[in-house]
């Protein structure tokens, strides 16, 4: 049994914690806890939203969109039945272990196959269930399988020190303001512990309260806006040279930026990161190995 004192002490989040952690312990069941903005952690769930929602407002719901729920008993039926990519089979014959009888079946084509006694109905019942049961399983490690291969060709997972200071992905909505014009990153937090290979626990670098817990694609390196690329074309060329003398070599593209040179014209500067861990603000054309520029884009497009 739970003791109903030790929760007299702690209220909110707190005890919503301490509860579960008992319930799931008590059933034997190994709860998985999500991080925001990052729905592939109920990847299942957040699918069937989508797929749901699909197909309610792009079949059935009408403009004023008062009556969609007259609908969902239909389409749920229409997803139970219909062949799903990953398992290949119908979630309603993985149910019940039988196809749906619609009406029109019922008065068209009567059942062709009849049991003597209720033990040989269940008999051929489980061993119709273990098959399906069996090929499902088979058949969704294969997707999981192909869906991990496929991510991992544009996965990158960059390790955070604790310390290091980050930017945060945190899009919000504000009335009245375009959501393409917010800033979407904010920072500077801070790391203060890692919690798994994805998941890090972070804070505000003024604030000793604000502690959250992010996965890994959301946050990245932090760079100081006020860390402009100097515009001196001698100041940039003495720097080059001294990294070039050094024979340092840039491993890395953190971040990227456009400013004005002597002739107020726009340049693109890209903050590098060299073999023995310097970071500098550089030219375009001073980078010789296009390699990590196609890097570096490739990854903002897949963020």
């Amino acid at each position: 049994m739970v003791r109903r004192d030790s929760y007299y002490q702690t209220t909110g989040k707190t005890f919503d914690q301490i509860l579960l952690k008992e319930i799931c312990k008590l059933m034997n069941t190994k709860k998985t806890f999500t991080t925001a903005y990052h729905p592939e952690t109920d990847g299942l769930v957040e699918r069937f939203n989508g797929t749901l929602t699909a197909m309610l407002s792009i079949m059935y719901v009408s403009g004023h969109q008062r009556d969609w729920d007259t609908f969902i008993p239909f389409v749920l039926f229409a997803y139970r039945t219909s062949l799903h990519e990953s398992i290949q089979e119908t979630p309603f014959f993985l149910m019940h272990g039988r196809d749906p009888v619609l009406p029109v079946e019922a008065v068209m084509c009567p059942p062709t196959i009849t049991y003597t006694s209720s033990d040989d109905y269940k008999s051929e019942m489980v061993t119709r269930l273990q098959e399906a049961f069996t090929l499902a399983k088979d058949n969704l490690q294969a997707a999981q399988r192909k869906q991990k291969e496929q991510y991992d060709l544009k996965s990158d997972v960059i390790n955070y020190a604790i310390g290091e200071k980050i930017w945060v992905f945190n899009p919000s909505t504000k009335p009245g303001l375009s959501t393409k014009l917010l800033h979407n990153w904010h920072g500077p937090y801070i790391i203060i512990d890692k919690l798994s290979d994805v998941n890090y626990k972070i804070q505000m670098c003024d604030s000793k309260k604000s502690e959250q817990t992010v996965h890994v694609n959301r946050i990245k390196h932090f760079v100081d806006p006020d860390d402009r690329p100097i515009t001196d074309e001698g100041d940039i060329g003495s720097n080059i040279d001294s990294i070039e003398n050094n024979d340092n070599t840039m491993v890395k593209i953190l971040d990227t930026m456009r400013s004005r040179n002597e002739s107020k014209r726009l340049e693109k500067h890209y903050f590098v990161q060299y073999e023995n861990g310097e970071t500098k603000w550089v030219k375009e054309n001073d980078i010789k190995d296009f390699a990590i520029i196609n890097d570096f884009h490739i990854s903002n497009e897949n963020a």
